[in-house]
């Protein structure tokens, strides 16, 4: 486990939703203590960027709502997908393979900087560089966003 460990105890107790308190193995709570911090963190990244899915677009207004399921915008988004399969395969090797890791396999940019050796920096850069000129070559074919 990365960043502050607890410090170390002779007794671990963990609160339940009821309110009553159990004892439990170090392990146990650092494990939990580690899910805790998690769950804040993903709650500030969701505070931060926002909503995340098409229903919770839609339920803010920024979405029609009969858009979300219609038949039109499946076959629109079926379109989309394809053109962009059809750009990402003109893409270097190294390139795809990047956003494989990072879109597709959901690894961390730490991680993907492991696989590929070289640092965060480097992968973040390329990210940026290969998601511009998607983009770029996405607005070429008329697709101007909104539907992935």
């Amino acid at each position: 486990m990365r960043g502050k460990r607890p410090k170390e105890r002779r007794c671990y107790v963990l609160r339940t939703s009821d309110g009553t308190i159990v004892e439990v193995t170090r392990e146990v709570y650092l494990e939990w203590y580690q899910s805790r911090r998690r769950e804040r963190y993903q709650n500030e990244k969701k505070k931060k960027y926002s909503v995340s899915s098409l229903e919770a677009l839609s339920e803010k207004g920024m979405i029609p709502a009969g858009m979300v399921d219609s038949p039109e915008d499946t076959v629109i988004r079926k379109m989309c997908v394809e053109k962009l399969q059809s750009v990402m395969e003109e893409l270097a090797e190294a390139d795809a393979y990047l956003l494989y890791l990072l879109f597709f396999q959901e690894v961390t940019i730490k991680e993907a900087a492991q696989l590929c050796g070289c640092s965060r920096k480097t992968i973040t850069n390329r990210r940026k560089r290969i998601l511009k000129e998607l983009n770029g070559k996405l607005k070429e074919m008329g697709i101007l966003g909104g539907y992935f």
